[in-house]
């Protein structure tokens, strides 16, 4: 039953992404150290008993081994069944054995061997910096305990050649160690950093530094899970520039580029942080409000009309006029947002049929501009 336990957590470590979030990653972590230190607390248990049955060593030596690693053998397969590892018992007992093995010298000396073997797991609990600080230290209070003058610590009896070599290979080891734990963690960072920056450039449109299509996606699916326990409803405008073909044929695309980037970023300087704003392709954007009912929406873009209508746009000395077309919906109670994506563009269609600059809102389409125009405003955004 045990085996088939072990069997199901290793198969749920080889099943977590290597770019799964931080709490996998270090609940990963920790399983592969328990299963690190359950694997040599086993290995310690195995040889005491051996020793133990042979007469090899001193006995309350193998004694104390064996008593830790049966200890510590069930306490991480309890840890090994919750998916978790308990630091500060890892660092007492490894710290503990270190020593106690450095100064009773096991069969033949193999105690410097397993403080040795040790060492690669300091780095690895407490990272490159905390565990460079802790070998360190360590390896200060075993050159202490190894070659003060006659020391009365010691049960082995080492000879000075033994002493120097190891405290020579500890500081090698430590060396090698702290080197290949630190290459390991700026790799990771640098594979996170690519990663979140190939992620932002995946939803961010290039030339703007707007939302792109999938931003919007990605936003959507956010807000809606912060929205449960709220309405999580949306209101929305849509924009297309008047007769942008024109200003490309007549001035270049480049001109056409800076334009577009100008228009995003009026556009981002009129709504609120906690709203979107998209390229949505081409000379399309479309502004995304949270919790704004269809009145508070139709109030903004209006406002992002008049601005854009009102400034001059001033690139490589030429001073270029530009209009926009709008079209307004807001969702209501139950209803789907991409039907109202649909309606929104549908009336700014119609924004571009009575003659452009103008802001329709879905529903009133067919309403006579100058009435649609005379209604009043609510200055719900500012």
């Amino acid at each position: 039953m045990r085996l088939k336990r072990t069997s199901e957590i290793l198969q749920k470590i080889s099943h977590i992404p290597l770019d799964a979030g931080a709490e996998d990653a270090t609940r990963r972590q920790d399983v592969m150290i328990a299963i690190l230190m359950l694997t040599g607390s086993v290995a310690i248990t195995s040889l005491s008993i051996w020793d133990l049955l042979t007469g090899t060593g001193l006995f309350w030596v193998n004694l104390v081994t064996l008593t830790v690693g049966v200890l510590a053998s069930i306490f991480y397969i309890k840890l090994l069944k919750r998916g978790k590892t308990n630091m500060a018992f890892t660092l007492a007992a490894m710290v503990f054995l270190h020593f106690f093995w450095l100064v009773a010298g096991d069969v033949e000396w193999a105690g410097m061997l397993w403080c040795l073997v040790m060492m690669p797991l300091f780095f690895q609990l407490l990272g490159y910096k905390s565990g460079a600080k802790l070998v360190c230290s360590i390896a200060l209070v075993s050159a202490v305990v190894l070659l003060w003058p006659e020391s009365q610590l010691l049960i082995s009896q080492y000879t000075a050649e033994m002493r120097y070599r190891f405290l020579l290979a500890y500081l090698v080891l430590a060396w090698i160690s702290f080197m290949v734990e630190y290459v390991r963690v700026q790799t990771r960072e640098r594979l996170q950093e690519m990663r979140a920056r190939l992620d932002f450039q995946a939803r961010t449109d290039e030339l703007t530094g707007l939302a792109n299509r999938r931003g919007f996606k990605e936003f959507v699916g956010e807000s809606e899970q912060r929205g449960k326990h709220g309405k999580g409803l949306f209101a929305v405008v849509i924009g297309d520039l008047d007769d942008f073909k024109e200003i490309n044929d007549i001035y270049g695309h480049d001109v056409g580029d800076s334009v577009l980037q100008e228009i995003g970023s009026t556009l981002k300087g009129l709504v609120r942080a906690e709203d979107l704003v998209v390229r949505w392709g081409g000379e399309e954007f479309l502004i995304l409000l949270q919790e704004t009912d269809l009145n508070g929406a139709r109030v903004l873009a209006d406002k992002i009309r008049r601005q854009i209508a009102s400034t001059d746009i001033v690139v490589q000395d030429k001073r270029v006029s530009v209009t926009m077309s709008l079209g307004v919906d807001a969702q209501q109670q139950n209803g789907n947002l991409y039907t109202t994506l649909g309606s929104a563009d549908k009336a700014m269609y119609e924004a571009k049929h009575r003659g452009k600059n103008c802001v329709v809102v879905a529903g009133l389409e067919d309403t006579p501009i100058k009435q649609a125009r005379s209604e009043p405003l609510s200055p719900i955004i500012n």
